[in-house]
């Protein structure tokens, strides 16, 4: 097969076809309903979208850096940190400026306003987090933490195959 050939599923393999037993759907959908999850309490609680609260979270514990760094520590497309750094500037709880040693740089820091946002919200997160966890051993915790490491890896491999053109569909 030839690298512009693609290969197609059969009728019977599509028919057979579960997504819910796929890795990508049963983590995506887990994904969005955690996600959906924090919407809601930071939302109510601290006035703030689950992305704002990320990009928060990730620069408190990453101190002043740039929007590159929390994009690569949060998981979150550039566009996505951007965005939500500016909403972040205009609520007051981070800071921006232009990096001395290359004026092309934005460097963010949390404000003593976000960290009392942050002292706020982090209950919210200790409270899921106990939340969760009381769910599972800790035998299976371990595990757990082994497999989405695992899973991250080749997710982010696969990532860079697809943007290379290469890999499968």
């Amino acid at each position: 097969m030839t690298q512009k050939t693609k290969k197609i599923a059969s009728a019977s393999e599509l028919r057979h076809h579960d997504p819910e037993d796929l890795i990508t759907f049963r983590m995506s959908a887990l994904s969005q309903l955690l996600g959906r999850v924090v919407e809601a309490s930071v939302s109510g609680e601290l006035g703030l979208s689950s992305r704002q609260w990320r990009v928060l979270v990730i620069l408190n514990r990453l101190g002043e850096a740039t929007s590159g760094d929390v994009a690569r520590v949060s998981r979150l497309d550039h566009s996505q940190v951007s965005r939500a750094s500016h909403e972040l500037v205009g609520k007051g709880l981070i800071a921006m400026h232009t990096d001395g040693a290359d004026k092309r740089r934005q460097m963010l820091k949390t404000t003593p306003e976000g960290i009392e946002v942050l002292r706020r919200g982090i209950v919210g997160s200790q409270h899921r987090q106990q939340r969760l966890r009381a769910r599972i051993s800790d035998e299976d915790y371990a595990v757990f933490k082994r497999v989405i490491e695992a899973l991250t890896d080749e997710s982010q491999r696969l990532l860079e195959e697809a943007k290379d053109g290469g890999g499968a569909p």
